[in-house]
């Protein structure tokens, strides 16, 4: 599993949201998305992630749905970082 990383800030590509659903789900209007912010304290319910030579903090707990349309893709996270995030998240929900 390697998560998708997007952008919903017009002409910008530096990513500021990790999608958390599945990539099979494609026909669903909307796309479940953890905000992304380079230097944001880190919590028991948020991880970090290295992309393009910056360190993000994944807010799990600021999970949202959002429209596809409003989105751009930017990016594949590794596999290490898409599981770390996931599990994360999945701790979230079991609070």
């Amino acid at each position: 599993m390697n998560l998708e990383l997007y952008s919903s800030k017009k002409g910008n590509l530096e990513p500021n949201l990790v999608a958390i659903q599945a990539a099979d789900l494609g026909m669903l209007p909307t796309l479940l998305v953890c905000p992304l912010i380079a230097g944001e304290v880190l919590t028991a319910v948020r991880t970090t992630v290295h992309h393009g030579g910056k360190r993000y903090t994944v807010l799990c707990d600021l999970a949202r749905p959002i429209n596809r349309r409003a989105l751009v893709k930017t990016g594949t996270l590794d596999e290490a970082a898409s599981v770390r995030i996931m599990r994360t998240f999945e701790l979230l929900l079991a609070r």
